[in-house]
């Protein structure tokens, strides 16, 4: 079986949109793409390069906020809040973007969650 589903991952050439021709594009980081958040899933070397991002991932180990009010519960929502780079149960808008699978206490650095790129819109 695939790590990724076809329908998991968007295949994406940055030239499309316009993006800067000077952008550095990197595994991990973050994009949006009209309605999903989405990581890219390789180091892009030209935008006119095509390459994949990940939209939907079952299980992933994301970045979390840590500090007070940062504890998550297992089913917690998540939010990707992209300045901070991490996750937290706190509701910003856009920003849903998949469920905590495991609990994570104010000084755990990461969490366990499934990820869904394509609900970032959405209100939840």
């Amino acid at each position: 079986m695939a790590i990724f589903e076809p329908k998991d991952t968007i295949d994406y050439t940055p030239l499309q949109d316009g993006i800067p021709a000077d952008l550095t594009i990197v595994k991990g980081d973050p994009i949006v793409k009209q309605d999903t958040l989405g990581f890219w899933l390789k180091d892009c070397e030209s935008i006119t390069e095509e390459v994949t991002i990940v939209a939907k991932m079952r299980q992933v180990l994301a970045a979390k906020a840590t500090g007070t009010g940062t504890e998550i519960k297992s089913g917690d929502k998540l939010y990707f809040d992209i300045a901070a780079g991490t996750v937290s149960p706190t509701q910003i808008t856009p920003g849903y973007c998949g469920t905590a699978l495991e609990d994570a206490g104010v000084t755990d650095k990461t969490v366990l969650m499934e990820y869904d790129g394509r609900r970032y819109l959405e209100t939840v």
